[in-house]
């Protein structure tokens, strides 16, 4: 099949110039009839595939050898043989007369077109049967005269995609037909290119599908059969499970033993936040240990719920805890951190162990839920073929996880620890007055939320509550709780200008990142900084809010915080203290402008913080985790970094 015969050869680096397109040494080169172009010559190196159109007297021979072979769809006589030939040739006259080779018959060349491939964005190779190869880059006249109708070839496809013009993270399937006259040839190149393929060890064999059904506009199943194909055209496997009910998922993934977890390089889940929050829950919970989150020394007590706490003015909105407290602070000692390194990732088992941080292992999100902010902020759009081809290309990114401890659910309950873990936003206040609301309306399905967020507004209730936060020093000042609105408008635009919004290939989240460490410290790096103290505040607050990612939806183009990042250990507490009903309206309007500034008024307090505790003084506190009501009186947050990695690669900017 190689070397003379079938046009078609092996070339290294010393191969007669103008075989290679690009620098790399080729592995195979050869003439094809590209479809919708024409006739074009094809490299395949260790990069990718490359092709540039050939002039038309070299598709003299192609079409004489479909005329004469087994192949050919001709079979009119030498006088139209003949006819062929000559169209050919005053063709190929009038294509020298081009001075600059930009114009030929009055239309534009092929400049703009594609011209290649990597071997990255090549998610499926496929041979073809014998079929029809369109010329569409002549005049329909010309077009005629040379061929006819079609010309018929043995083909193969490869399978890829491109980006969007409108939205560059958003990713639109693509495939390239080419066609030879020898069936041989185009089976060698599809062998080829299948071994480099099947070499990519980042890509997934077999897949673990969670398929939710009522997630949003109950599309899940409709989904999942929209984006299947392309799995099935990757040659990945998939085992699918649909739920039937609540809780379904997360009880099949901590059930699983670890030697049938192994079987899989990663779990989908085909739903909305909540439906990843569930299957989250379910992967981590049985196979994650940490010490809890630190706390302030007062922290873990028996609540008052008299009402007498007093509100804080706005210069106390920020107190320190007192220096004589701060050595009780109780980090994690020397001692506790060998513990934890000895133990994180061991899920107590006795068959195959499984480590939480391999990177073989990672958990992909179909988006068809109501919100969808996490494959917003990890792929960059709310695309379910996106975040198809994500998958079965393998991508990589690592995601920062909150481990969230309920120590006492009501104001008399009795101190009893209680974890759960979110990958986005946890939610007091309105919002989780809104996802409480929400659930009488269920029916009206994702403008429930709408809905219900009008009545809560209208409410206008505020809680009191008392927050603490780890002040590390990060480098992100907190410019919006000391200024009022008018007065900020010129450090504002300067900091806008300096926003480092996270993206593909992100520097923060990569920045000192070790994801092959196994000691709890290399998770937690901030809370190990020098100079970190506990402040707190309280008082009465319209929601606090607790950001691991920017939060992106279609109601908030930039999120809640624009330039929050998937993994740098860091998590964005939003306080909104009492305000007018007014003011509370502009800020929410902010949120939903691109481009907006809904931190920036004197009623809010933004803290970059990688732990948190939260307590309230009221007889009712119901919190939003990932789209899911989650009752919670007191608790304590601390954020694992990159502690888990998904099927994306960052949105594009």
């Amino acid at each position: 099949m190689e070397g003379e015969g079938n046009d078609c050869a092996f070339m290294g680096e010393d191969s007669h110039p103008g075989a290679p397109l690009h620098g790399n040494s080729s592995i195979l080169t050869s003439t094809f009839f590209l479809d919708h172009v024409g006739e074009v010559s094809l490299v395949f190196n260790s990069d990718g595939l490359f092709w540039e159109p050939i002039n038309s007297p070299n598709a003299s021979a192609m079409v004489e050898g479909e005329v004469d072979g087994d192949c050919g769809c001709y079979s009119n006589g030498n006088k139209r043989k003949h006819s062929l030939r000559k169209g050919i040739m005053q063709l190929s006259a009038l294509e020298m007369k081009r001075p600059d080779g930009s114009i030929c018959f009055g239309i534009k060349s092929r400049s703009k077109a594609a011209s290649e491939i990597k071997l990255s964005d090549i998610y499926a190779v496929e041979l073809s049967h014998h079929g029809p190869i369109h010329i569409t880059n002549l005049p329909r006249a010309t077009e005629h005269l040379l061929f006819g109708n079609d010309i018929k070839l043995y083909r193969f496809m490869v399978h890829g995609f491109i980006r969007s013009k409108n939205q560059l993270s958003q990713w639109i399937p693509t495939t390239y037909t080419f066609g030879h006259k020898d069936f041989r040839v185009c089976e060698m190149w599809v062998n080829k290119l299948n071994v480099f393929l099947d070499h990519d060890v980042g890509r997934p064999r077999n897949l673990l599908v969670f398929v939710n059904p009522k997630s949003g506009k109950r599309n899940g199943c409709k989904t999942w059969e929209a984006v299947g194909p392309i799995f099935s055209r990757a040659k990945v496997e998939t085992k699918v499970i649909v739920t039937k009910r609540a809780g379904q998922a997360l009880d099949v993934m901590s059930s699983m033993t670890n030697k049938e977890l192994n079987n899989y390089d990663g779990v989908v889940a085909v739903g909305g936040d909540g439906f990843f929050n569930e299957i989250l829950n379910g992967f981590l919970s049985p196979r994650f240990k940490a010490p809890n989150p630190p706390t302030p020394s007062d922290f873990v007590h028996p609540a008052d719920d008299n009402g007498d706490s007093s509100v804080l003015k706005e210069n106390e909105s920020a107190q320190e805890i007192p220096e004589q407290c701060e050595d009780k602070i109780p980090f994690i000692s020397s001692e506790d951190q060998s513990t934890a390194k000895a133990s994180y990732n061991i899920s107590g088992e006795t068959d195959d162990e499984f480590h939480i941080l391999n990177q073989r292992f990672r958990i992909g999100l179909i988006p068809a839920g109501s919100t969808d902010a996490i494959v917003m902020c990890t792929t960059g759009t709310r695309d379910a073929v996106t975040s198809a081809l994500h998958i079965v290309l393998g991508k990589r990114v690592r995601l920062d996880i909150a481990q969230i401890v309920r120590w006492k659910a009501t104001p008399r309950s009795e101190i009893q620890p209680y974890m759960r873990y979110t990958a986005s936003f946890a939610g007091y206040g309105f919002y989780g007055d809104v996802i409480t609301e929400s659930e009488n309306y269920r029916w009206m399905g994702p403008k429930r939320y709408d809905y219900a967020g009008t009545m809560v507004f209208l409410k206008h209730r505020s809680y009191e509550a008392e927050i603490a936060y780890l002040d590390v020093g990060s480098d992100e000042p907190n410019l919006t709780s000391k200024r009022r609105h008018e007065d900020n408008m010129s450090e504002l635009n300067t900091r806008k200008s300096e926003r480092r919004v996270c993206c593909v290939d992100c520097k923060i989240c990569n920045e000192n990142s070790d994801p092959t460490s196994t000691g709890i410290s290399s998770l937690t790096p901030h809370l190990y900084s020098e100079g970190g103290k506990w402040k707190k505040s309280k008082g009465r607050f319209l929601s606090v809010g607790a950001a691991l990612i920017s939060c992106r939806n279609d109601k908030a183009p930039d999120g809640l915080v624009v330039d929050a990042h998937l993994s740098d250990g860091f998590l964005h507490l939003i306080l909104i203290r009492e305000c007018p009903h007014a003011s509370y309206l502009r800020h929410l309007i902010q949120l939903t402008k691109s481009g907006g500034s809904p931190l920036n008024f004197q009623f809010v307090e933004h803290h970059k913080t990688p732990t948190f505790t939260f307590t309230s003084m009221g007889k009712e506190s119901v919190w939003n985790l990932d789209g899911e009501i989650f009752e919670a009186h007191q608790l304590s947050a601390q954020v694992f970094r990159g502690l888990v990695c998904l099927f994306a690669s960052g949105p594009q900017v």
